[in-house]
């Protein structure tokens, strides 16, 4: 008989005890049955003490692993993801309580239409004349369109082009994910070219400068690349990697419910968000965001609405709130928001923005469908690591999309300098670096991937690993206590035998 049976009231002290690696999850141990008598020889021995204990050395240690129900294993299905046992914070959001859901499948009423229904951005006047030109003369320069959430990306990426051979800048125009897909897969030769147009910034990056505002001109200019939150389908079920357009796969870019500092909200569900941006807050259940006028939202070409409304189940082109027209001007428009109204406002930011402003906006923590609690990006509120993220509990998240017309499955040199970059897994050092200062997450450091907007997760190997260096990088990042530092793969233990900068791994 297991001994445990003998003692159905098992007596519990607290005990010194060391940090003992959980191989996925690194959760330590803090509480231990008494040692007087053997009480477990497999981790299901413990289950009945909830609170995920597991066997070590013949004793049930509880872990600090959660929370109640997680999923421990090796996760197969996207539930198993969203639900891993993790030392991570996780918020607490009720939907029976917040939002009267309290049936298994109970889900919001139908969503309603808005007024002014995807009327796009508002119209500004047209860059006046005076703007220097984008495109100068005996400069190399990288024609880019797209995502406006990428524009800090691409000003860290500037200036690795700068030590390109030869060295190029980057002219930029901020128009919406969805444009930068149409200005590369549309067949009408003058909308693959970029002009000046209203309501839309054009921006020049030189290497290690403040970007400039510039001008394209009326005639237009041909496009080297179109960047993208989302796949080019996302924009057009037409629009596919073809013989003559290629799709490069940049770093993973997580999108966020953002709210300013003051506000007392700390976590929301795919379900709240179906409330408020599918019905204007109007049911009770959505307090305090019940004034769509506070809603600092985008338009349906934009990848980052395209990406949560796959989150919350709301079409992308049916939003309520008021469609700022850029992610500049959303968090613009959050950090303006009177100190008595914060309560009500919420944005929609891609980490690079959101991260920028830690001091004055907070990253809401988002429940999934069928998820058990409210998960950050980041381990916690006040990390950088993405490490939920990169494991799968985070789950509004893609990789960036560069597209370019190719020639013989090749693109133009322009393009060729900013795109083949990423065609290798490990990236050239500068380049890396570029990309975790600018909050994304390079491929490298990543545990989970996915091969369609918002779809369902699976593990993930990347040939050349850097979780490690990833995390020791960050702003007021740590590595890991089981990342191991070398000089060289001889310094590695066998189960992680190569040395990546300066760490071991697995490959």
């Amino acid at each position: 008989m297991d001994p445990m049976q003998k003692a159905p009231i098992p007596r519990w002290r607290v005990v010194l005890a060391s940090v003992v690696g959980l191989g996925l999850f690194g959760g330590a141990c803090s509480v231990l049955l008494d040692r007087s008598e053997q009480q477990c020889s497999v981790d299901t021995d413990c289950v009945k003490f909830g609170g995920r204990p597991h066997c070590q050395a013949g004793v049930c240690v509880a872990s600090s692993l959660g929370p109640d129900g997680c999923f421990f294993g090796t996760p197969a299905t996207n539930d198993d993801f969203l639900n891993q046992c993790s030392t991570s914070k996780c918020e607490t959001f009720d939907n029976c309580a917040r939002l009267g859901l309290c049936t298994a499948g109970a889900q919001p009423p139908p969503a309603l239409a808005p007024p002014g229904l995807d009327a796009g951005p508002p119209v500004d006047a047209p860059p006046p004349p005076t703007l220097p030109p984008c495109i100068v003369a005996g400069k190399n320069t990288v024609v880019v369109t797209g995502s406006t959430a990428l524009q800090p990306f691409l000003g860290v990426v500037a200036s690795v082009l700068a030590s390109n051979s030869p060295p190029y800048q980057v002219a930029y125009q901020s128009s919406g994910s969805c444009n930068g897909v149409e200005n590369i897969f549309n067949a009408d030769a003058n909308r693959r070219l970029v002009k000046d147009v209203p309501n839309r910034t054009n921006l020049l990056f030189e290497a290690n400068k403040t970007p400039v505002a510039c001008s394209f001109g009326t005639v237009g200019v041909a496009v080297d690349v179109g960047i993208s939150d989302v796949f080019a389908k996302s924009c057009n079920p037409a629009y596919l990697p073809n013989d003559r357009i290629a799709e490069y796969v940049g770093p993973v870019q997580p999108m966020t419910f953002t709210v300013p500092a003051t506000s007392a909200e700390t976590a929301m569900s795919a379900e709240l968000g179906r409330f408020m941006f599918g019905r204007g807050g109007q049911d009770p259940g959505a307090a305090p965001f019940s004034d769509p006028l506070l809603y600092s939202v985008r338009n349906s070409s934009s990848g980052t609405q395209q990406m949560m409304a796959r989150a919350v189940g709301v079409n992308a082109a049916q939003w309520w709130g008021v469609d700022r027209g850029g992610s500049t001007r959303v968090r613009d428009s959050l950090l303006a928001v009177a100190p008595a109204r914060a309560n009500g406002a919420i944005g929609i930011l891609s980490t690079d923005f959101a991260d920028a402003e830690r001091a004055r906006l907070r990253i809401l923590a988002f429940k999934d469908k069928n998820q058990l609690c409210a998960y950050y990006p980041d381990s916690s509120q006040f990390t950088r690591d993405k490490l939920n993220v990169r494991d799968g509990h985070y789950s509004i998240w893609g990789p960036v999309h560069l597209y370019a017309a190719i020639t013989d499955g090749l693109p133009n040199p322009a393009a060729a300098a900013l795109v083949t970059r990423f065609t290798v897994a490990r990236l050239d050092l500068p380049l890396l670096d570029s990309i975790i200062k600018s909050g994304l997450v390079p491929q490298c450091a990543m545990k989970v991937q996915r091969t369609e907007e918002m779809g369902p997760l699976s593990a993930y190997s990347p040939p050349f690993q850097c979780g490690c260096y990833f995390e020791a990088t960050v702003p007021s990042g740590a590595a890991p206590a089981e990342c191991k530092t070398c000089n060289g793969p001889a310094d590695c233990p066998a189960g992680k035998p190569a040395c990546n900068l300066g760490y071991c791994e697995e490959k």
